[in-house]
């Protein structure tokens, strides 16, 4: 797992080491799931397994644009994310349940949203909380309205394009401080929110395989998983007001690095 700026050269997060290290087996792991879980319909089953490639091919190119301070286009890839995990979701259930809402969607019946709004009502209450104590529905269908605003080029997003040498500070015209604009133009503050973003993708990728309940070898990195959160859950980096789109805030300050380097 990549997608280091300069706030690496105060500290490692233990959030990013897990991270790192649990990507790979359980990318893997939820790829074998999928190859084998529409085998009476294989044209249908490449919907989640397309679905994980783009998946991880987002996250990829995600980090490199943040490593290299491309943090809008990091933000917005992560939408794409978020789109692509709904799918992956569903790839895990039984086929069953989940083969004709698999069909509409590829036939452009249902969007996305309809996806989510299905998992809501049929899958989701029996996946316990979120990163939080929430609840599973609350904290994904949070997490899916918060990367609603960078599917587009908006206010929002271009907020991620701006890195701050300093805080605003406020004055009785508004704020001032200085900004850098431009290509390649890091935000170690930026960078390291969207760094744990990536630490969240990965863990809620382990919490589906954990929820899908077929696969002994996720079981193994049961413990690693639940340390992640806690690790992601305790992060300087959150509000934690269980809002993601507070949390998403291109604009977010503290009074110094101290207050929001996490502990490696």
């Amino acid at each position: 797992m990549t997608g280091r700026s300069r706030a690496d050269a105060y500290s490692t997060p233990r959030w990013l080491k897990l991270a790192e290290h649990l990507l790979p087996p359980l990318v893997s792991m939820g790829m074998n799931v999928l190859k084998e879980a529409f085998p009476q319909d294989p044209d249908l089953g490449t919907v989640p397994i397309c679905a994980m490639h783009h998946l991880v091919d987002c996250l990829v190119e995600s980090m490199n644009a943040n490593r290299e301070g491309r943090h809008a286009v990091a933000v917005s890839l992560l939408r794409q994310c978020i789109e692509a995990m709904t799918l992956v979701d569903v790839g895990l259930q039984d086929q069953g349940l989940v083969a004709e809402v698999l069909r509409q969607w590829k036939d452009g019946r249902l969007t996305n949203g309809d996806v989510r709004a299905f998992l809501e009502q049929e899958v989701w209450p029996r996946y316990g909380c979120g990163l939080w104590d929430e609840p599973w529905t609350e904290f994904f269908s949070n997490l899916s309205r918060a990367v609603q605003p960078y599917a587009h080029y908006s206010p929002q997003l271009q907020g991620w394009q701006l890195a701050y040498l300093s805080a605003p500070k406020a004055t009785g015209d508004g704020y001032i401080g200085t900004v850098l604009i431009g290509p390649q133009t890091c935000d170690p503050l930026k960078a390291s929110r969207i760094t744990l973003l990536f630490g969240l993708f990965c863990w809620v990728i382990g919490r589906l395989l954990l929820a899908f309940g077929r696969n002994p070898d996720v079981n193994s990195l049961r413990d690693k998983i639940s340390e992640l959160g806690n690790a992601l859950g305790s992060s300087k980096l959150l509000l934690k007001r269980k809002d993601w789109a507070l949390e998403l805030l291109p604009d977010m300050w503290f009074k110094g690095v101290s207050d929001w380097i996490d502990e490696p």
